[in-house]
């Protein structure tokens, strides 16, 4: 890192809490309740999931599985290609502050002071 911007991607309505990388693939959630997937060598807009009733607190990118944590207290496992829900993880007793995934698992985090983990099915 020079510690240079070298550009912004702009395309969210509210503030924005969580960004992932992975390999041709930025994704951004926000305060809007909406999860962004740019391409990271143009800084285009690829797809635009909404689905939460709460803002975007985390995500997290792994193989064609997008998973995106939210203060609506679910995390929501996407389709990366087709910007499609695979499955909504509701089980939390609060918020989903955070969120991981593996290519077989997913773990999410929430204000209800537990880590959930979810099996190989959840969005598969």
């Amino acid at each position: 890192a020079t510690g240079q911007q070298l550009q912004q991607l702009r395309g969210h309505d509210g503030g924005v809490n969580a960004v992932a990388w992975k390999g041709d693939q930025i994704v951004s959630g926000a305060r809007d309740k909406s999860v962004i997937v740019w391409d990271a060598a143009t800084g285009q807009q690829a797809s635009k999931l909404e689905g939460h009733e709460g803002a975007v607190c985390s995500v997290a990118v792994e193989g064609s599985r997008i998973v995106s944590a939210s203060g609506d207290g679910t995390a929501v496992v996407w389709d990366a290609a087709g910007a499609q829900p695979r499955a909504q993880l509701a089980g939390h007793g609060g918020a989903v502050l955070a969120a991981a995934s593996t290519a077989s698992a997913v773990a999410t985090a929430a204000s209800d002071a537990t880590v959930a983990i979810w099996g190989s099915d959840a969005g598969q």
